[in-house]
């Protein structure tokens, strides 16, 4: 299945907190992030050069949270993916915090800030994310597995948040479910 970009969000405003979509100067800084968790072997220059070629990427849209400084401190990437008779789910990948800022709740923040936009400015069915570091950060925003969902055939690391009545729009998605975003 192919991600696709969502249409972008306008600024949402929490506390002392704003989640608006990344400016291409940010993307260092964005990617950097992660650097500890999805590319460590590399030095900084190589990574970022794999980042910036990424399709992933490149696909999806990046969110940032910032402080009231302006300082970057949490980001996320966004992806559309189609469902059935045009709805569309949304695909998180990539949640990072800045090192200085971790464990203070500012992953949870972006996150959850991430879904609020989504849910009330578009139409979306459901979220999806593929958890390869383990943390509470996504059971508290109201993921669980799909696999306790009853879908067992699908990855371990699948995560999935709808409303309880959405079972039939979940059946439909997860047939033609993306691979690892």
């Amino acid at each position: 299945m192919k991600l696709n970009k969502p249409r972008p969000l306008t600024p949402l405003y929490r506390d002392n907190l704003i989640l608006s979509p990344a400016e291409e100067n940010d993307m260092p800084l964005v990617f950097l992030m992660g650097q500890d968790a999805w590319g460590a072997e590399y030095q900084t220059a190589e990574y970022l050069d794999i980042c910036y070629q990424s399709e992933k990427y490149r696909s999806g849209i990046w969110l940032v949270l910032r402080n009231t400084n302006g300082t970057p401190i949490s980001s996320a990437i966004s992806y559309a993916i189609p469902g059935h008779n045009n709805s569309s789910w949304i695909g998180i990948g990539s949640l990072a915090t800045e090192l200085n800022y971790r464990k203070k709740g500012y992953g949870l923040s972006c996150l959850s800030m991430l879904i609020e936009g989504y849910e009330k400015q578009q139409t979306t069915k459901g979220f999806m994310l593929f958890q390869d570091v383990q943390t509470k950060i996504y059971s508290s925003a109201g993921f669980i597995t799909a696999a306790s969902m009853g879908y067992k055939e699908l990855p371990p690391n699948l995560l999935l948040r709808t409303h309880e009545n959405n079972h039939h729009e979940t059946d439909l998605i997860l047939k033609k479910t993306p691979s690892y975003f």
